[in-house]
């Protein structure tokens, strides 16, 4: 059985260290999306792998815990620090180089730090700003690149996250209904362990044998058997825990890992073709029924229809839209011809090639005229402008949600942005919909569904209008986390647990599961440095 050995650093340092009264002026490390906030000793700016190793060896002198902090983006609180040292890698921000991959793909490497949006538009223009630092190699594949359509496909709603809060995360979106999540578009990481040694990882390279074991060279020179854990991964979306499957790549315990095994410095991620036409289009519907059979037809047909996205907006979240639209007028974002019969929405991005595109819209319209809808209602769009304008109408429900939570926090400042993120198997959306909707109905609260349908995965926020009522929003979301693992499902299906939803771990892999997933961090962070209280309470 080969061994995994991590290699070290001699004399690492990071010359970018802030600590004591001068943190004073770095409070926003301190917070993510969540709006909580925490508290740290130091605070550190690598700009590189060894700057990383010099950072972790000067926490480990101090016996110190240590976060890892990227755009901070995040909503789960993964990123804010629990004391010790917080990590920024804002300043690893640099693409390393690219290569071809020999089946019509490219593999891009670059630091934690790089925007997912600036990866994206390098990407696809074949523009990159780091291309003087380029080896031979790389210009080459760049060149090569420039000739071709080609993207990225992991797209979470916030694209200023960093590439490596979306590995954190294992970061899905909108088009995972057809491209899958983050975790099968990274091919390389190289990760910093908690005791400063550094693994460079690669997929296909680096798997875990039949045996379901491997070996990791020790710190004391050593060798420790770590062990595939043998829960049951969830057949549905999840980013919940250390992912275990036979034969996996080793890292891809790292992807979803939330920093909580190693600090994640360079990635290399693959880019694939992109389709060469694509259409945006947004269906109304008269009753949810309608909706969600229509979804359904399209789970079953993906390949036929060439859908890429299915995106859900509900009664309550389109008649929010409706309000937004009126108060803000063109700046909302909303187009002013929404439908007065729509009861609800879903947004579709279909993706094909320039042969089958006419034959794919047609057959989506014949698809909504059999659950009732009307072609003649929609609305549609081709040109990159006009795309963007209609995906902005689906991403301004979270942006409107943000408003109103931030407005009830002037008189409420405990209250928080109270959203799920569970995803439910084929064949239990209605199930799991019927479900929600009654036990808020009978609590009184008043919410909004929307998101992910096509993965079965619908987020719903409550709005709570004071502190009782909050209360009793995450009494009734621990009510639907069990009710969605008791179907199979994932509770933190793209969001990650974070510090915020450390129940829901044991609430989907029990204490056995966690135990297993302890034994994991153990190989990796022996002294639990990483990422503390994250994942695990």
């Amino acid at each position: 059985m080969d061994v995994l050995t991590p290699t070290v650093c001699p004399g690492a340092i990071c010359p970018d260290l802030v600590e004591g009264s001068d943190l004073a002026d770095y409070g926003k490390y301190l917070a993510d999306e969540s709006r909580r906030s925490g508290t740290a000793d130091a605070l550190a700016f690598p700009r590189s792998t060894a700057e990383v190793c010099g950072a972790v060896n000067w926490a480990k002198d101090r016996d110190l815990g240590i976060t890892v902090s990227g755009a901070r983006t995040g909503i789960a609180a993964g990123a804010v620090p629990d004391g010790g040292l917080a990590v920024s890698l804002e300043r690893m921000n640099r693409v390393l180089g690219v290569r071809t991959a020999g089946d019509g793909t490219f593999l891009v490497r670059c630091q934690s730090g790089v925007l997912l949006s600036d990866l994206q538009h390098s990407v696809q223009s074949g523009t990159f700003a780091d291309a003087a630092s380029f080896d031979a190699e790389s210009l080459a594949a760049v060149e090569s690149l420039k000739t071709q359509s080609l993207f990225y496909p992991p797209d979470p709603t916030e694209t200023s996250a960093t590439v490596g809060g979306t590995v954190a995360c294992n970061a899905s979106g909108a088009h995972t209904f057809r491209y899958g999540p983050t975790r099968p578009y990274v091919h390389g990481l190289t990760v910093v362990l908690g005791d400063g040694r550094v693994l460079a990882l690669e997929r296909g390279r680096d798997v875990v044998e039949q045996s379901g074991e491997f070996l990791l060279a020790t710190a004391d020179g050593q060798e420790a058997v770590v062990r595939i854990p043998e829960y049951t991964w969830p057949t549905t979306k999840n980013s919940a825990g250390y992912y275990a499957a036979e034969g996996m790549d080793i890292l891809d315990f790292f992807v979803g890992s939330e920093g909580t095994l190693g600090i994640v410095t360079e990635i290399e991620v693959r880019a694939i073709p992109a389709p060469e036409m694509s259409c945006a289009v947004v269906t109304f519907w008269t009753s949810e029924e309608q909706a969600v059979a229509f979804t359904e037809t399209l789970q079953d047909g993906r390949d036929m229809l060439s859908v890429e996205a299915i995106e859900y907006v509900g009664p309550k979240a389109l008649s929010m839209l409706r309000n937004r639209r009126t108060q803000l007028g063109a700046t909302s974002g909303v187009p002013g011809c929404l439908p007065e019969t729509a009861h609800c929405a879903i947004y579709l991005d279909v993706g094909t090639s320039r042969d089958s595109y006419a034959d794919a819209l047609s057959k989506l319209a014949g698809v909504i005229e059999d659950h009732g809808g009307s072609p003649s209602t929609c609305w549609s769009a081709v040109e990159r402008d006009e795309r963007e304008r209609l995906r902005h109408f689906r991403h301004a429900l979270p942006e409107t949600v943000n408003a109103h939570i931030a407005e009830i926090r002037k008189t409420e400042p405990s209250i928080t942005k109270l959203g799920t993120d569970m995803a439910v198997p084929g064949g239990r959306l209605v199930e799991a919909i019927g479900i929600y909707r009654s036990a808020l109905r009978e609590a009184g609260l008043d919410y909004v569904i929307f998101g992910h349908i096509g993965d079965n995965h619908l987020h719903v926020n409550i709005l709570p209008r004071n502190a009782a009522e909050y209360r009793t929003g995450w009494d009734l979301y621990h009510r639907f986390a069990d009710a969605v693992v008791g179907m199979g499902g994932s509770p933190a299906a793209e969001h990650g647990i974070g510090k915020l939803k450390t129940d829901f771990l044991r609430t989907l892999f029990h204490d056995e599961g966690v135990r297993q997933m302890l034994q994991i961090k153990a190989a990796f962070d022996p002294h639990s440095r990483l990422g503390k209280g994250t994942l695990f309470a």
